[in-house]
This record gives C-alpha cells, structure tokens and sequence, in this order.
C-alpha cells in the first residue's frame, strides 16, 4: 500500500486527495459503465472486462482527522483503500481529477473499501502491459460502483478554465535525473517496491513535498492539475526527466488567511523559485462525468 497522509477536516488547509496513490498523477480516461466511451490515450482497441470476485465497503466512522490512503498492489486485482470519499473512489476508477466530477450529492462521508478477484485474474494482470492493467483495475471498480452504489453516469465535454506550463525567464531548474542507489527514507517509504517517478510526503501542520525520480514534463502538469483543479498543459517544450524536491504548502496565495506568516511558499510560488516553471490561465476543452444517480452502499 502506499503511504498514507493525514487530512484533518478542521484545518484550513485540507489536503487536494489524489486518486492514485502508487503514482500522483492523473491517469489516462477509462471506459465509461454507461456505454459511453472516454476517450483513452492508450490501449484504445483494448476491452477490459475483469471485476472484483469479493468486496467490503464500509462508511469510516466520524472524526476529526483521516488517514488517508490505499489503492491496488501492483500487478494485482486486490484494491484496498482507508477514508476515501466518494470523490476519491470516483477519480480512481474513472481516472479522472476530482474536480472533472459533477453531480455528486454532498454526503460528507467517506469509506474503506476491500476487494479481490481470484488468482486467475491477477495471473492475467501480470501479463499486460501497464496501460492495459491500469484499464482492468479501473473497470474492476466502475463495476462495483455500479453495482453497490448504483452508479449511472455519463460524459460531458465543456470548456472551461486551464493552465499553459511555461518555462519562466529565470530558466528551469531542475536536475537531470540520475540512477542512484535508493537511500535509506526511499527503503523505509517504498522497500523494495519501484520508486514513482512523483510521489507527495508531508501534512498540512507542517508543510508537503513532492518528490521527483525521473519525473517527466507529463508527470508534472499531471501534478499540477490535481493540485489546481484545471487542465494543465506543457508548453515548456522540455523533453528531458528531472529530480528535485518541491516543498510546499496550499495551492495559492489566495488560500490563506490574511494573517498566515507561514515561511513555505504556496504552490504557485514554489514551481517557479525551485523548478523556473509558470502558469499562464487560458482557456481549454474538458471531459467531465456527470453523476445521474448514486446511493451509499449497504452495510455488508
């Protein structure tokens, strides 16, 4: 599983969630329960069908403050994740930023959930290539969201507010990515399991951090989106993949109170001191899946 960060409701600055979990980035669109198609970047002539043999889904009790975390084992059907919202568990299967999400009733409730198929689809899963194992585990719970929580959706294309990814006057500053051995904060964080090439560490008492392994332009507007809540695209015209340490704390100066001293720059401030990177507001076409009805789930 990966790590796990803590998100505490009473706080200003509440953690954006991120849908995946082994990899913060936003994932290519999945296929649609409703017949409705997506469009996909990859493995388009590819048709998943798995789902999930057993499930348990259970509402988290209330509280002050979450951890938050979970998604599938590489290479396997079994998904198992602490304090999602429904937001979470529907960008998780839909592959899709929380904001491109519309309809959702506000429930204000959040849920673990447990499922596995049997062993012969893990076999298959090992088998394919990483877009189309990313489709499988993406249809497993659109399918189960479907059935237990008697989803119905379809898509929409709308055009709304985006970014332009610019290299700043100042030029980049990131650093080509180097094959190092793993240190020990990587051993205890990740063991012997691959490094994403951009994962998020920290909390919202102190400050948060991504961390790049080889990371690529892609990877960081995908970032990028999920922290905004808009499209984001590369205009940077850099090619490379890069290592560096983004510390940050809330997205926008404009997320803080007039009396907050914090020293850790905002998000948009920190991409271009410590990457040389801008955002430029434009304009941009966007899939949205629109909610047409979900029930909370049983108690099973």
């Amino acid at each position: 599983m990966a790590n796990l960060l803590r998100y505490k409701l009473s706080s200003a600055r509440k953690l954006l969630l991120l849908a995946a979990w082994w990899m913060v980035v936003a994932a290519p669109f999945a296929f649609a329960q409703t017949g409705d198609r997506a469009p996909a970047t990859a493995s388009k002539a590819y048709v998943p069908t798995l789902t999930f043999d057993v499930a348990s889904i259970r509402e988290s009790p209330p509280a002050d403050s979450y951890m938050v975390g979970g998604g599938f084992s590489p290479h396997s059907s079994s998904f198992q994740v602490m304090n999602f919202d429904m937001e979470n568990l529907l960008a998780e299967a839909y592959g899709i930023r929380r904001d491109q999400i519309s309809g959702m009733p506000d429930w204000r409730a959040m849920f673990n959930v447990q499922a596995k198929s049997e062993s012969a689809a893990d076999e298959r899963l090992a088998g394919l290539s990483k877009a189309q194992e990313k489709l499988e585990q993406q249809h497993m719970l659109q399918a189960l969201l479907a059935d237990r929580f008697k989803l119905k959706a379809h898509w929409e294309t709308r055009e709304g507010p985006a970014y332009d990814l610019l290299v700043s006057k100042s030029g980049p500053k990131m650093q080509e990515a180097k094959s190092e051995p793993r240190t020990a904060e990587d051993v205890k964080m990740w063991g012997d399991k691959p490094i994403p090439p951009l994962y998020q560490r920290g909390g919202s008492q102190v400050a948060f951090e991504f961390v790049a392994h080889g990371c690529s332009m892609s990877d960081i507007t995908d970032m990028l989106a999920v922290q905004f809540g808009h499209p984001v695209l590369d205009k940077t015209g850099l090619t490379g993949k890069y290592d560096f340490i983004l510390r940050y704390l809330d997205a926008r100066i404009t997320d803080r109170k007039a009396d907050d001293l914090s020293p850790v720059p905002t998000l948009d401030t920190a991409i271009q001191d410590q990457l040389g990177l801008k955002l430029k507001p434009t304009k941009a076409p966007e899939k949205f899946l629109v909610i047409d009805h979900i029930e909370k789930p049983s108690k099973n």
